[in-house]
């Protein structure tokens, strides 16, 4: 992480000048309620969803040798039922259109998807349907085989998954509480989910295991920055509802400055507004200007929001590189 430097151009509207680094936000979410872990589920697992594939693992265990990822674009989504076009395809049935393009960033193919949506007794209604897009029900959980991985490439996975917002464990048998088939189970953040998934969410982003027993989640430890984008997809998803606006949530950090938001991708253009440290944003698409020192390094990518620009320098999005389309 970088120092904030002084700038003969105002982009900022600084008191002072600071040489100390910043430290990358730290997660503060608050202990489930009871309701809350009453309503994770048991675990309890159906061991033939996961021990059983439809098709052949494909060699692809490689392509988890490192947690790298570029976060997806969270696209708007017609959940009305009304039918739309996509440019994708989805990955597999029963997928979120979101959640399928998150699973394809990260490199998870289709053969690996064990369960998306199912009725299984013992999956203890995890994998119900939560809501239909596009006339075709889904599930916010996914479980993903991981079969002919090390633990390495799990704990990529896993990071990788995070980090395109999904809470996601590793349910290996006699840890962290389960006692069923070896998998991944993870729910993807911004999309109307079930109150059990919702409450799993919470478990994730305080450090549980998800299910009833609550219990610290050990296997894995994830980064601030996956944290980060869980957290800001699951406050999209606004207690239910998927579309609080097309585009990827970040959130600016200046640490204590409010940002100037520009006309154009650069400080040369007019200053049309700014915006609080620590505000939430929805980024509709990037575009290369002038370099801006800030936050998180030197950058000449600014972002769009709402009818402006802002440094990407000083917006955390949990991505070194893009995160949204180019601007036309």
């Amino acid at each position: 992480m970088h120092a904030i430097r002084c700038f003969a151009v105002a982009l900022l509207m600084f008191a002072g000048c600071s040489s100390d680094a910043i430290e990358e936000d730290p997660i503060a979410e608050p202990e489930l309620t009871d309701q809350e872990v009453s309503a994770l589920p048991e675990d309890v697992a159906d061991a033939h969803e996961h021990s059983s594939l439809v098709e052949a693992l494909p060699d692809d265990t490689s392509a988890f040798d490192d947690d790298f990822v570029v976060p997806p674009y969270d696209s708007e989504v017609d959940e009305t039922g009304a039918g739309g076009d996509r440019a994708l395809p989805l990955l597999k049935a029963g997928l979120h259109p979101r959640a399928s393009d998150a699973l394809r960033a990260v490199g998870v193919s289709a053969s690996r998807i064990t369960q998306t949506v199912g009725d299984a007794p013992d999956s203890a209604g995890v994998h119900l349907a939560d809501g239909t897009v596009n006339g075709l029900a889904y599930s916010a959980a996914v479980d993903i085989s991981t079969s002919g991985m090390t633990e390495p490439q799990i704990h990529n996975l896993l990071e990788r998954m995070g980090k395109v917002g999904y809470a996601a464990w590793y349910r290996k048998t006699g840890v962290d509480g389960w006692n069923g088939p070896k998998h991944i189970h993870g729910v993807y953040a911004n999309c109307k989910m079930k109150e059990s998934l919702r409450s799993q969410v919470r478990s994730w982003l305080v450090g549980r295991n998800g299910l009833q027993s609550n219990t610290t989640y050990t296997w894995h430890t994830f980064s601030t920055s996956a944290k980060s984008t869980v957290r800001a997809k699951f406050a999209q998803s606004s207690s239910g509802t998927s579309n609080g606006g097309a585009g990827f949530a970040a959130r600016i950090n200046t640490s204590g400055a409010p940002l100037t938001i520009r006309q154009g991708a650069s400080t040369a253009t007019d200053a049309i507004g700014s915006i609080a440290d620590g505000a939430s944003v929805t980024i509709s698409c990037q575009k290369l200007g002038q370099a801006v020192t800030g936050t998180y390094g030197t950058s000449k990518l600014w972002d769009k929001i709402g009818t402006g620009f802002v440094a990407d320098a000083y917006v955390a999005t949990g991505s070194d590189g893009r995160v949204a389309p180019d601007c036309p």
